[in-house]
């Protein structure tokens, strides 16, 4: 990647990384493609960007430090062991991304999710799940976690969807919990792919410091405004990255 490719890649990084901290999730809608059209392979690109992902988490969890203690620990914790395992599993499906295929496929999923978060007006009062709701959550949400892991470019809006959804919580609750499997899964992919020739270091070196301020803003951000608008910006990323999807494959 040349000079002007890094400088862009920064800037990008920044900019949606601060959307992805308000809406816990999102900025790979816009960095896993945008790697690719700077000339990474689809492989490079997702793993390239677990390190964008790993810097906005951690700064999106530093801008939300007031509100930490608003989450339980025995439904975060269960979400973090699940996104270990994935995590070990995820690196083997990575190396097979097809570009053509990958977009079209991820802007189709997607442009499916957005009905279902404007009718159901997921994430702005928390409710208690049924039984059976918890249940199947859990399996979604084991599916959501490795579609994330394996893909990347955003698809940890479902991850938010299933926690809002099906296991009750909030928007908010909902990106705070998925930050913290994120931190997991990122971290244990990394270990796996870090040897393998995919990690292009100069995007990595300019990322991390752009995606850690705009985490941090958009995690402060996320905080002062609430639910409502947190959804919000989930459901304009997903549109705008659909479609950008779809039409540039």
């Amino acid at each position: 990647m040349d000079s002007w490719g890094l400088v862009i890649y920064g800037a990008a990084g920044f900019v949606t990384s601060i959307l992805s901290g308000i809406a816990g999730a999102g900025g790979g809608f816009i960095m896993t493609p945008l790697g690719i059209f700077l000339g990474m392979s689809p492989a490079q690109s997702v793993s390239t960007g677990k390190f964008n992902g790993l810097a906005v988490t951690v700064g999106s969890l530093t801008g939300m430090k007031k509100v930490h203690g608003t989450v339980s620990r025995a439904r975060v914790i269960p979400v973090m062991v699940l996104a270990f395992v994935i995590g070990l599993l995820a690196p083997l499906a990575i190396k097979a991304l097809d570009n053509e295929a990958y977009r079209i496929a991820l802007g189709i999923i997607l442009l499916l999710m957005i009905p279902v978060v404007i009718l159901k007006k997921v994430g702005i009062h928390p409710h208690k799940p049924a039984a059976w709701k918890r249940i199947m959550g859990g399996v979604l949400l084991s599916v959501a976690l490795a579609l994330q892991g394996i893909f990347s470019g955003g698809l940890g809006s479902l991850v938010n969807i299933v926690l809002m959804g099906m296991l009750g919580m909030t928007a908010l609750e909902a990106n705070l919990t998925k930050r913290w499997s994120q931190l997991i899964l990122n971290t244990t992919i990394l270990l796996s792919v870090i040897g393998a020739g995919l990690i292009i270091w100069s995007a990595v070196a300019v990322g991390i410091f752009t995606t850690f301020a705009g985490g941090y803003v958009g995690g402060r951000m996320a905080v002062h405004k609430g639910d409502e608008f947190i959804v919000r910006i989930m459901v304009i990323l997903m549109a705008v990255s659909a479609i950008a999807l779809i039409v540039g494959a």
